[in-house]
């Protein structure tokens, strides 16, 4: 792949098999069969996994891809593993190509060829048929640890040597025969080896699944017809997205600049985001040329793995929203072709190697939201106000001596959404491209030497608007032996943008010890901090920023707020210019309502 290619982040070229005309009815019971296998595949894998991050948030992607890496379908899980398994695949082919057999088992976790960051590998299996190698059932997942410098999280990594153990394309099965050496490696150098091996051997459980499921397809319709099917589907998928993009007016829309906490280590340096939106017939750019230069930790982004699959995310959401478009657009490398890509090679958006990129994932959640905020002009009906875009990704850890492995619980705290057009946000729910399931208070407390004191909506109000922002959550995990604590995190300072009049959101905050004479607030983002038992970790996620003049909101729906208690009762004058009567019934004063809405206006 040449420089430029790497840059803009084009796709490999049309296929070389010749294809055959598929009836639409078998083109939509195939097209219904690829969606089953990478679904059943995730189930799989979820299922059998040992750790609560695929087992509870199902972190984790699935599906079948071409010789080429180019993607037949893929799982309803995470968003941010859609179209990274591409790049996978195309990253262990450069040193894999033509040496590929059938009963192969390949790892690959290289950030610099494909991976999205080094805790999530993949697990291939190649997929022959009559002696011709097709494709790969292909899953990735995040594993609790990768035998960084510190457990589960390292968002102040060197480089990418100190991040992780790189996996560049190993077979771990070879013809079927298991590489005993290579899995003595792999599992005697993580903290985690039991719950390592269980979710490996889950994801290659559902590898295989894929397989003989593709197989079947193949032995049932033919080679040509399946293989006919599935590029007729992703042809279909761009024409789809293209046929949406084209109805964007030609232009060049930017975002306000955002601006990420730190790096984990410069704590007082910012970190810049420029997000363009160009718009040119039925193909969209997302350019972010004067993005911050990369940085010595690992606060930096694989620019296939991550970058791209963000970019994808951001404009497939956008304008294919499975809810309101009324047509059924399958997921696959279709709706990848639109969507260009184009960061400067040196900064965090696509840093050189060998810096670390392990902490990758605020950065591209805050290129989606500048996304939506670049379009909230000229699409006002489909884009969001400002987002927590981003996540608090906790870890907890400590040693048994009895088992004499580490134990780790790896958390994805909620954030919330913007307030959108015709409706408020929602509140306390992973938002854009992360889409995790949360962790359960049971699955800590059961399984783990920790315990949660509070799991609720954060204190601070919604952000006003005539479509009020979302309330991030609140929760407390307290020690019951001494650990340690990692996090990457972000939005401590720059709160979500309001759009049309809507208030900003509210910024983070973590804090050890809240209410005690040793309480201290943390970054967001923090790397091997011990803890002793007893210790609490409080962390407050985001606020969503409000959507429109919040003096057009319903009073109706303001005196709900009052009553729900996502505002105090105070608010809905200042904020909203709502008077309400006494409690309990808080009944609107119309008259009243529309005398000081009408003065809040004239003082403008």
């Amino acid at each position: 792949m040449s420089a430029a290619e790497y840059e803009v982040g084009r796709q490999p070229g049309l296929p070389d098999r010749p294809r055959i005309e598929v009836d639409p009815i078998t083109l939509r019971v195939l097209g219904g069969a690829f969606h089953a296998v990478a679904k059943e595949m995730a189930g799989v894998l979820f299922r059998m996994s040992y750790s609560s991050i695929i087992r509870e948030s199902e972190d984790l992607g699935a599906g079948i891809f071409d010789v080429e890496g180019r993607e037949i379908c893929e799982s309803d899980t995470t968003p941010l593993h859609i179209g990274s398994l591409p790049w996978y695949i195309r990253g262990f082919m450069q040193r894999l190509e033509g040496d590929i057999e059938d009963g192969d088992v390949i790892v690959h976790n290289h950030p610099y060829l494909g991976a999205s960051h080094t805790p999530d590998i993949a697990v291939a299996v190649p997929i022959f048929w009559e002696g011709e190698l097709l494709g790969f059932s292909a899953v990735t997942a995040h594993v609790l640890d990768v035998g960084g410098s510190y457990p589960g999280i390292n968002a102040d990594a060197f480089d990418l040597y100190a991040e992780a153990k790189i996996y560049n394309g190993l077979r771990w099965y070879q013809a079927g025969e298991l590489n005993q050496d290579l899995d003595r490696m792999i599992f005697d150098n993580v903290r985690t080896e039991s719950m390592n091996r269980g979710d490996l051997e889950a994801m290659h459980a559902a590898c295989e699944l894929g397989k003989r499921r593709f197989q079947r397809l193949l032995e049932r319709y033919s080679v040509d017809m399946v293989m006919s099917a599935a590029y007729e589907w992703m042809d279909y998928s761009e024409r789809m997205l293209r046929a949406e993009i084209e109805k964007i007016p030609d232009g060049e829309y930017r975002a306000p600049t955002g601006w990420l906490d730190d790096d984990a280590v410069h704590r007082d340096v910012r970190l810049r985001v420029e997000t363009l939106v160009r718009v040119e017939g039925d193909s969209i750019t997302i350019d972010l040329t004067g993005s911050h230069p990369e940085v010595p930790t690992g606060y930096n982004v694989p620019f296939e793995g991550s970058l791209l699959v963000a970019c994808y995310f951001a404009i497939r959401t956008l304008l294919l929203d499975e809810v309101t478009y009324p047509e059924h657009v399958p997921q696959n490398d279709g709706i990848f072709r639109p969507v260009n890509v184009i960061a400067p090679k040196g900064t965090i958006y696509n840093p050189r190697f060998p810096r670390a990129c392990f902490t990758r994932f605020c950065q591209i959640q805050r290129v989606i939201d500048n996304t939506l905020l670049a379009l909230s002009d000229v699409l006002p009906t489909k884009t969001t106000a400002g987002n927590s875009a981003g996540i608090h990704f906790c870890s907890y850890s400590g040693f048994q001596e009895s088992s004499g492995e580490y134990w780790i619980y790896l958390e994805v705290n909620e954030g919330s959404y913007g307030g959108r057009h015709g409706k408020d946000a929602m509140d306390s729910v992973d938002n854009l491209m992360v889409n995790t399931r949360n962790n359960p208070i049971e699955e800590l407390d059961m399984r783990f030497p920790m315990r949660c004191d509070r799991y609720e909506l954060r204190d601070s109000p919604a952000a006003p608007g005539r479509w009020r922002g979302g309330i991030g959550i609140v929760r407390e995990n307290r020690y019951l032996v001494d650990g340690v604590y990692s996090s990457e995190g972000d939005r401590h300072y720059d709160a979500p943008r309001g759009v049309f009049g809507g208030a900003d959101g509210v910024t983070a905050a973590v804090t050890r010890n809240p209410g005690r004479d040793d309480e201290e607030s943390f970054p967001a983002k923090v790397t091997g901090i011990p803890c002793r038992e007893g210790d609490v970790i409080r962390i407050e996620a985001p606020n969503g920023a409000g959507y429109g003049d919040p003096l057009d909101r319903t009073p109706a729906a303001v005196r709900e707020d009052v009553l729900d208690g996502f505002i105090a009762l105070e608010l809905a004058d200042e904020q909203y210019g709502v008077i309400l009567g006494t409690e309990p019934a808080l009944v609107v004063d119309e008259d009243a309502t529309r005398a000081r809405r009408e003065q809040r206006r004239g003082e403008r």
